[in-house]
């Protein structure tokens, strides 16, 4: 109760946040278009114009709560809420009007006399700075890291498509300059597409293997909710239901782990850019799985030991001090590891409590 409360209470929070800056973002655009349309006028009439450095400061105001904006949209769709995907496409249609406006601006502040001279827009500079920061991208290492990195993506992805409509002779300054650019932004876009579909591909590995990972750390828990006390109810019960679950319910998680571990190796073979990280998420997925199935084998066994031992006509012939060395002897020879060692030690104690002398 306390949980849930605490994550509507913080889902509250993020909700709030978010209509505070998209009201800021939808006031900085409304503003910026408004001082276009008087410098607008003013280029017209061959006057000063009066609001260049203002409306860069608000459209760069607008373009650093946008990218907020999309990061916690995510948080909102993770924390389930309702609106979430309504609450996404008004902050696309935010960032598509914030577009149009940087737009409109390099239209008006950055014309030239004669286009033939030099480019309109120094497309050179822009198209460099967007390739160093597409290879400057890093691939996680953290689920929460590769999050961020697909959010600020999706910005710099909009941005170079809408690139693609204002790329033009008359805006590049000459044919040759133009075909020259276009050239570098197909190229741009290209690696920006492919970044997108690494991210997506690593962001699917991850969510498998940490789902996996998540079911190993639910299973232990019962296990430690598990009552090993004398009151135990029904012990046959028990390893039944450890016999059913490790033949049935581990083995569908088991090819999962197996599909996971086919996957990370495919995308290694491919020269993933984030081949380390798939390589170190891959050995703790498999690693965990692996120790979690031999300590369920483990339990399993040790349960059904426990079951014919105390056999109620076995236990009668035998003393405490028997029936325990039986086991111990048992154990030794099986050369149990010193995990599961514990586990079945602590068991046997409160068993043999329950054993008459």
């Amino acid at each position: 109760m306390g949980a849930a409360w605490s994550q509507a209470s913080n889902l509250a929070l993020l909700v709030a946040m978010m209509q505070a800056n998209a009201d800021q973002v939808e006031k900085d655009i409304l503003k910026s278009e408004e001082m276009l349309a008087v410098d607008a006028e003013n280029e017209k009439k061959d006057l000063p114009f009066q609001h260049k450095n203002e409306i860069s400061i608000k459209l760069t105001e607008a373009e650093n709560l946008l990218k907020d904006l999309f990061l916690d949209v995510d948080k909102a769709k993770k924390l389930k809420h309702l609106q979430a995907k309504e609450i996404e496409k008004d902050i696309i249609h935010l960032h598509e009007r914030w577009l149009k406006d940087c737009a409109f601006y390099r239209d008006i502040y950055d014309q030239i006399d004669d286009v033939s001279l030099m480019p309109r827009i120094n497309w050179g500079l822009i198209l460099n700075q967007k390739q160093k920061e597409l290879n400057g991208e890093e691939y996680g290492p953290t689920m929460l890291d590769l999050e961020k990195q697909i959010a600020a993506h999706n910005i710099l992805q909009k941005e170079i498509i809408a690139y693609g409509s204002q790329l033009c002779v008359s805006s590049a300054g000459s044919k040759e300059k133009y075909n020259a650019f276009k050239k570098q932004y197909n190229n741009l876009l290209d690696n920006s597409k492919w970044r997108r579909h690494y991210l997506s591909s690593l962001y699917e590995y991850m969510l498998g293997c940490n789902k996996e990972l998540n079911f190993l750390g639910e299973e232990q828990e019962k296990i430690k909710k598990q009552d090993w006390s004398d009151h135990m109810v029904d012990p046959p019960h028990i390893r039944r239901h450890y016999e059913n679950f490790k033949n049935n319910g581990l083995l569908f998680h088991e090819s999962e782990v197996n599909r996971l571990q086919d996957e990370g190796e495919r995308l290694i073979e491919l020269n993933h850019p984030a081949s380390d990280t798939i390589q170190e998420t891959h050995l703790d997925n498999v690693h965990e799985f692996k120790k979690y199935q031999m300590d369920t084998e483990q339990m399993s066994e040790t349960m059904t030991q426990l079951n014919s031992t105390l056999d109620p006509k076995s236990v009668c012939k035998k003393s405490n001090s028997e029936t325990l060395l039986q086991l111990e002897v048992r154990e030794k020879q099986e050369g149990r590891g010193g995990g599961d060692r514990e586990v079945q030690s602590r068991v046997l104690q409160l068993k043999f409590s329950e054993i008459p002398s």
